[in-house]
């Protein structure tokens, strides 16, 4: 294989942005229309379980045990599918970061965004707590990674391709575009460049424009809202305060429990069959009792503000939600956590309004009022992604009444997590995951390589001149991006927030330091 040399890479620097655009507007379309797919075959199969399996249809004795067979037979198939290509398991967006970090890599591209759509389809097709939207993520990403190998372009534009497919994911999933770009920007990347930001906003309006095409311009969450103007405005700001707190308190109990399935369906000493047998009777007896926990629970939320239900009966409610949606992510079946999340945060949102009604006489639209509060304060509290939430909320419900209300919550939720030291659940799951692209020779090749490194304010580069910088061994520091200009480095150059740094060096030392690099440059 040829070596690349240090003129030909940072010739690659000083090429246009028109190639890297164009391919975003591809990203984007192609992405929305898998996700739209993806999410239509959902549908499909969801309403193929609603009719065969449910009481009124299960006639025999015979017809159950034949349906509960079939549930089992479904999750050994993606045991065996997840088993095979690892890095299809899971919600995804652990294994997008991993991409953008260099610390893993689609080498099986093509089969492991096949194994991602199937095994998603049946998952949560057949009843697991699962949701479609890291799915969605992680196939935006396997288009980005295929238009890169495809068009043969470099790292530093497969990591804007990758996260431009990861936007554009999450936007078909929820049509949700501002939502897609930011989530990006702020889980993702931790870093903002017009660039970055050029090519996700591409990938996701693209994305969402397709998904809109087959699932109409209506907002996700279809139900009534209004912000209860009559309550005393201190009074409310105090509810909002009291409720962030709350919320983060149970954030923190998703987080433990999600960790705690993982590392308990790890370390039980049956075999595979027994372990998933349990995990997908589990899911066939609760498709038969209560269809309505199944899936991600989008139906779920939409029935809530008008179902009578008691207390007691929406904490039980939660609390199976809560340990099936662990149970299920535990199995490492193709799935995400973030619509469970948001489902978790509505149901407690009822649950606080119904004991302010029962307190204070409060009105009735204070359901779903305090219903949009917790979906946003809960996604806060566990992802750790403050404008992510509040704005991915404003958009799947389409009501932007509710944005100082929303606002409140969620930062208190992000305070009280950070004084309960609570991590993002997806640094948590990264850390977790096994880095295949370290196993694996194909990752290790011997050639120099170009890194892009952010450097955000108040982090360890800013304010610094290269020379303070104390580098890795054979890394050269051969161009600093700051906004449309290019700058020639020299010891003496001051870094600063905004820069995006531009390193050369060993691809085998890349692979070891480009993740300590980019926390220097982006964590506080």
């Amino acid at each position: 294989m040829k070596v690349e040399t240090v003129e030909e890479s940072i010739k690659k620097l000083k090429k246009g942005n028109k190639s890297l655009y164009l391919l975003s507007i591809l990203v984007g379309m192609t992405t929305g229309v898998v996700v739209s797919l993806y999410r239509y075959g959902l549908l499909l199969i969801t309403k193929l379980r609603e009719h065969f399996v449910n009481l009124g249809v299960l006639d025999t004795p015979l017809e159950f045990i034949m349906l509960w067979i079939i549930f089992i037979l479904i999750g050994f198939f993606i045991n065996f599918l997840s088993k095979k290509y690892p890095l299809t398991s899971g919600s995804g967006i652990p294994q997008v970061k991993g991409i953008i970090l260099r610390k893993v890599d689609y080498i099986h591209w093509i089969r492991e965004f096949f194994v991602k759509f199937i095994g998603g389809l049946l998952g949560i097709g057949a009843g697991l707590s699962l949701g479609r939207e890291g799915p969605s993520v992680q196939l935006g990403s396997y288009i980005g990674y295929g238009f890169t190998k495809i068009f043969k372009r470099d790292y530093i534009e497969k990591k804007y391709l990758v996260t431009a497919g990861a936007s554009a994911g999450l936007s078909g999933a929820f049509g949700a575009p501002l939502s897609g770009v930011i989530f990006s920007m702020e889980e993702l990347h931790r870093f903002f460049s017009s660039k970055l930001i050029i090519c996700t906003f591409i990938a996701s309006i693209l994305s969402n424009f397709v998904s809109r095409r087959i699932f109409g311009i209506m907002p996700s969450f279809s139900f009534m809202i209004s912000y209860p103007s009559n309550i005393n405005p201190y009074f409310q700001f105090s509810l909002f305060i009291l409720f962030g707190a709350i919320i983060a308190i149970f954030g923190k109990i998703f987080t433990l429990t999600l960790i705690k399935s993982q590392t308990l369906y790890k370390k039980i000493k049956f075999s595979d069959y027994i372990k998933v047998g349990f995990v997908m009777s589990l899911a066939f007896v609760i498709t038969i009792v209560f269809p309505d926990l199944t899936g991600g629970g989008h139906h779920l939320v939409e029935q809530l503000p008008y179902l009578k239900q008691s207390l007691i009966f929406l904490i039980a409610i939660f609390i199976i939600k809560l340990l099936f949606t662990t149970i299920s992510y535990a199995t490492g079946f193709q799935g995400g956590i973030f619509l469970p999340m948001l489902v978790l945060g509505a149901i407690l949102g009822k649950i606080y309004a119904l004991a302010l009604i029962d307190i204070f006489q409060f009105p009735p639209e204070f359901i779903t009022h305090y219903m949009i509060l917790g979906m946003a304060g809960y996604f806060v509290a566990v992802v750790r992604a403050p404008i992510t939430g509040i704005v991915l909320i404003l958009e799947m419900t389409g009501n932007f009444d509710h944005l100082l209300a929303i606002s409140t919550v969620s930062i208190v939720a992000y305070y009280i997590t950070d004084i309960l030291k609570l991590e993002p659940i997806y640094e948590i799951l990264y850390e977790r995951m096994p880095k295949f692209c370290e196993e694996k020779d194909e990752c290790k090749k011997e050639e120099k390589v170009l890194i892009a490194i952010p450097v955000s304010a108040e982090t360890e580069f800013d304010n610094k001149q290269i020379k303070e910088v104390v580098w890795p061994k054979n890394t050269l520091v051969v161009s600093i991006k700051r906004g449309e200009t290019e700058i020639i480095p020299k010891g003496d150059t001051l870094l600063q927030a905004g820069d995006l740094l531009i390193l050369l060096l060993p691809k085998k030392l890349a692979d070891s330091v480009n993740e300590e690099l980019f926390k220097k440059g982006t964590y506080c």
